[in-house]
Parts: C-alpha cells; structure tokens; sequence
C-alpha cells in the first residue's frame, strides 16, 4: 500500500510538471506570436544621401540599429539581450587605432645611395628595350609546306545532289494531331491543376491573403517627401496617380511633386514608423489554407505526390 501511495505521488509530481513546461511552451510561443517586431526608417536625400533604421522585437531583446552619412559611413549593431553581435562601430574604431599603430611602428625609410639610378634612367631603357623589333617565331616546317601547295577544288555535278525531304514535315502537323499530342505531352501537374474546380473561388482566397499580408505589414505612420521626375510627361503622371493611393491613406503626410522637365529624384524625406505581428500573418495564412476549396486543392496535391488516383 505504502509503495503504490509512493508511485501515485511520483506520478503526480511528474504530471505537474510536464503541465508547467507545457503551459511555459504556451506562454513563450503567445509571446513570439503576438510580440510585435516594430521598426522605423528614415532618410533623406538633399546634397548627399543619409539615413538610419532601427528594429527591434520581444519588447526590446532583440535590438537592430543601422545608419549612414557621407562622412561616418555605414554603421550597423545587432543586440540579443546583453550580447553584441555585430557592433561596425566599435570594429571600425580598432582598425583605425591598429592602423595608426602600424604606421608609428614602422621604421624610417633609407638614404638613397648616390650611385642608384634615377626613375628616368630606368624609364628611359624600359622604353628602349620596348622599341627592339622582336624576332619573328620559326614555323614548322611541315606547315610551311602545306601552304606552297595548292589548293585543289573538286566539282560537283548536279546528278550527284540527293534531295531529302526535312524531318520535320509529318502527316500529324497538317492533321492537327501534332496539337493533341503536345497537350499529352504536358507535365501531370499541369492537367492536375488544370482539373482543379472551383477556381474563382480559390483567387478570392488569394487575394483576401495577399490583402491581410499587405495590411499586416505596411507601415502606420508614414511621411514621404519627394520631386520625381520620369523623363517621360507620361509615365511622370503615372508616377503622382500611384502616390494619390498612398495620399487617400495617409493624407497630406504625402507630398510628392511632378518634375516633367527631367527624370530623377531630388529633395527626398522619408520617415516611417510600423510594427509586425505574426500571429496576424500566421492567422492569414492559416484562414486562407483552412478555405474549402484550398483544402481540396492541398488534399489532390498530396494524393498526386502519393501517387494515388486523382
């Protein structure tokens, strides 16, 4: 009695605890999935090109920060917790420090000697010696016999021409069996999605997914600031049709001017700011999978890499 009282409790105990790690896979897979990865850019282009972004994900552990002027070039860090892993910065610093270093350590350059020649004399017979007439190769001399013989050249009379008819003018392209027997010919993925019905209803799917991918990921706050020009009057006017989109979005944070004189980007500002959730992405890809005619579209995809009958 008293053993069976001891295994229960070890089962017990064991029981409590295979429930606390999978409530703490729980609780660390919720946070990957709805912590969100925010990120902001800004840039600008006036005399010279600058900008920097920063990301950062499970509320500040992981750290990405980058930037660029003319004058301090690239700069880029990668944080996770306490950790540096990548720090440009700091690596760039060293290497000028070691380099300045080198250059104190080496030692002074020697006297040049009176006797040493001088860069013109060397040039001079650099070029003297590039003005000797190189000596032209032997050839071998069965070569030099086959070009004193003459070349013979033999007719043909027209009798002696066979005509073949080409290959490639069958019955079947005049019949139209050729057609059938290319579509025969075609891969069986081809014909499997092909056979695949209810195909208006998998592109609504389609696009509801492309729509809450787009959502998810574009930015909530955005100010653009910016003359383009595309060489073109034309494709010019395309270009501020396409940003009266954003306009209708964001309102008057866009602000993008016609240069119909000249193609080019000038007087540019940029700054965005947004966050990216992927439980959202993952629900979108998860609705759009779990649709009826997805999932028998998927289910005749996996008996066709089966093998099975369609």
């Amino acid at each position: 009695m008293d053993v069976l009282l001891i295994l229960l409790g070890i089962l017990k105990w064991i029981g409590i605890v295979l429930l606390a790690l999978l409530l703490l896979i729980l609780l660390i897979l919720l946070v990957v999935l709805l912590s969100p990865i925010r990120y902001r850019l800004m840039g600008q282009k006036q005399e010279a090109v600058g900008g920097s972004f920063d990301v950062s994900w499970l509320f500040g552990a992981v750290k990405v920060r980058g930037s660029y002027t003319p004058t301090e070039k690239a700069k880029l860090l990668v944080k996770v917790l306490w950790f540096t892993l990548v720090d440009t910065e700091k690596k760039q610093a060293e290497d000028t420090e070691a380099k300045k270093t080198a250059e104190e350590a080496q030692p002074q350059k020697k006297a040049v000697r009176k006797d040493a020649p001088k860069p013109e004399t060397a040039e001079k017979q650099q070029e003297v010696k590039a003005e000797e007439p190189k000596k032209p190769k032997e050839r071998p001399q069965a070569q030099r016999m086959a070009e004193k013989q003459p070349k013979t050249v033999r007719r043909v009379q027209l009798s002696e021409i066979v005509e073949t008819p080409p290959d490639n003018l069958e019955e079947d392209f005049f019949t139209g069996e050729e057609e059938e027997k290319k579509k025969k010919g075609l891969p069986p993925i081809v014909g499997l999605l092909w056979s695949i019905e209810e195909k208006k209803e998998i592109f609504r799917a389609l696009e509801k997914l492309l729509k809450r991918l787009i959502g998810g990921i574009l930015p909530g706050d955005l100010f653009v600031r910016a003359t383009i020009g595309a060489g073109d009057p034309a494709a010019t006017g395309y270009v501020l049709a396409a940003a009266g989109v954003l306009t209708a979005k964001f309102g008057n944070d866009i602000q993008i001017k016609g240069d119909f004189t000249k193609a080019g980007v000038e007087d540019v500002e940029l700054r965005l700011k947004g966050k990216i959730v992927l439980g959202v992405l993952l629900w979108a890809v998860l609705a759009f999978v779990l649709t009826k005619p997805v999932r028998k579209a998927i289910w005749k995809g996996i008996k066709f890499l089966r093998g099975k009958d369609v």
